[in-house]
């Protein structure tokens, strides 16, 4: 590609800070700053990440002549490099693919999960509704989709998890900037905004400074879509009590939150609380993956630090679900355990549930060997035990008390009923001869969510929920389309999916109403 002024930086001129996670999303070159300090705008964008650049494509989509993108990084993309795909219903894929998918079902069963609580069900509505037009917006735009009975994660989702084919989401992203540098798109990058320039209540604009050097952008409308705030222990803290950086672990992404400031002193409603995208079955970042992959398996065992057993361990299948059973445990940690037999039929039968690019019953002929390596290179998160006795001095907790749990599950497995926690029967494989393994897990983080309140439009509210003119804001920084708890089971892919979507909306929304 030729290079431009406003657009990207040639590949060879620095690899990415994370070059797997960064995979087709060259560096972008900062604009020249204005002369005189002030520029003029239809649509500001604010955070090149999913959100971002899906709202300015949309921006130019619907009638915006100059769009301007603001981004502290000096590459685009964000956390959206790393998601290998997005939720998506009635779409084209799938409706080749002659698989059922129903958007007023799917919509049903999510606000049912979430209770109705905290979640706005209009701009819940909207998202789902538009999800499967994004499929068809995308593939417009050279981008192939897998659906995910190829891909799937769990043994009882419904499929509609679009994959994008061989790569992740850097790819879409860099079609949609590479787009955006066609049509005009001024990027400043390695550039913050320091405050939203208001006129009586009204956002009218920006500004931002970029090596020091501060400047204006004047613009009828303004799209916040910077992300979450997991780096900020301390802002995560606030809106988020439970949290311990030292158990949740997390992506290191950069993101601080400084659009939830700017947001607030605009005069934002903001819930007092947020939700964390939390992922379950996860070991520690200094742990080989594969301990987190197949330390799911359903007829495995899992106890707490206590040595006892508090779930039906097909709960795996739902990393939301099975994160919420473990944080309910002492230390919000949890202990799986199993003997020869559980690597026996893992090697013969394959996993039950996928593991990365395979698929479920495939043969795992080395899982004994990759477990063996894993173990010796993190102690700390998988232990090969001679007995009952040193497993339960690893995990800290009564060798009595594990060797009573043992007998009991046991006896379920010969008798075929599990007394305790009713797990399906042909799950119920014992757990009896030794050596014994073990696999710490523990609860991630993965992104925050919220606390800026949007309505369907994705014009931020204030407190009567009235939009504010001018503001508008998408993806992981806005709240009301998750509640207490990550809808994975009817939204897998959702929070990419949200992201893509919201920041669709709030592009048409906000070019509309510059342009009006």
């Amino acid at each position: 590609m030729e290079e431009r002024k406003n657009g990207m930086v040639p590949e060879e001129e620095g690899p990415p800070p994370i070059e797997f996670m960064y995979r087709g999303i060259p560096n972008l070159r900062c604009a020249d700053l204005p002369a005189g300090g002030v520029m003029e705008a239809d649509v500001v964008v604010v955070g090149c990440g999913g959100a971002g650049i899906a709202a300015a494509v949309s921006a130019f989509e619907n009638g915006a002549k100059r769009v301007v993108i603001i981004e502290k990084q000096k590459r685009a993309g964000g956390n959206a490099v790393m998601a290998r795909g997005l939720f998506a219903c009635e779409s084209s894929v799938l409706r080749q693919a002659m698989i059922k998918s129903d958007k007023d079902e799917i919509f049903t069963n999510v606000m049912t999960w979430h209770h109705h609580t905290r979640v706005n069900g209009r701009l819940v509505r909207a998202w789902i509704n538009q999800s499967g037009d994004t499929i068809d917006w995308l593939r417009r735009r050279d981008v192939e989709f897998e659906v995910g009975t190829t891909q799937r994660m769990t043994y009882d989702i419904a499929p509609n998890w679009h994959c994008v084919k061989g790569s992740t989401m850097a790819t879409p992203m860099a079609h949609l900037v590479e787009e955006l540098i066609y049509r005009g798109a001024v990027f400043f990058t390695e550039t913050m905004v320091e405050e939203l320039v208001r006129d009586q209540g009204t956002v009218t604009g920006v500004k931002a400074v970029h090596a020091g050097t501060r400047f204006q952008i004047n613009a009828p409308s303004v799209v916040l879509a910077s992300g979450g705030f997991l780096a900020n222990a301390e802002m995560v803290k606030q809106y988020y009590p439970d949290y311990d950086p030292e158990i949740f672990g997390g992506y290191k992404a950069p993101n601080m939150g400084e659009s939830v400031e700017l947001a607030r002193e605009a005069g934002a409603l903001l819930d007092r609380d947020i939700m964390l995208i939390r992922e379950g079955c996860a070991t520690s970042d200094r742990a080989p993956r594969i301990l987190s992959e197949f330390g799911r398996e359903p007829y495995l065992l899992w106890v707490n630090r206590k040595g006892r057993r508090y779930v039906d361990e097909t709960v795996g299948s739902i990393l939301q679900v099975a994160t919420n059973a473990m944080m309910a445990q002492p230390g919000m940690e949890s202990y799986v355990i199993f003997d020869g037999n559980a690597f026996q039929r893992m090697m013969r039968l394959g996993m039950e549930l996928s593991k990365g690019d395979q698929t479920r019953g495939v043969p795992q002929p080395d899982l004994k060997q990759q477990f063996e390596k894993a173990a010796e290179k993190a102690p700390t998160e998988a232990k090969i035990a001679q007995s009952v006795e040193e497993l339960a001095q690893w995990i800290g907790c009564q060798p009595e008390v594990l060797r009573a749990e043992l007998d009991s599950y046991n006896r379920y497995c010969a008798q075929g009923y599990d007394e305790d926690f009713n797990k399906p029967r042909r799950y119920l494989l014992p757990c009896q001869t030794g050596p014994f393994y073990g696999i710490r897990h523990r609860a991630i983080a993965v992104d925050t969510v919220g606390p800026v309140r949007v309505n369907e439009r994705l014009e931020v509210v204030d407190p009567n929920w009235d939009p504010i003119p001018g503001l508008y804001a998408a993806g992981s920084l806005t709240s009301g389309w998750q509640s207490n708890d990550y809808c994975g089971m009817y939204l897998f892919g959702g929070a990419m999916s949200y992201g893509i979507n919201s920041g669709r909306i709030a592009g048409q929304s906000a070019a509309r109403y510059a342009v009006k």
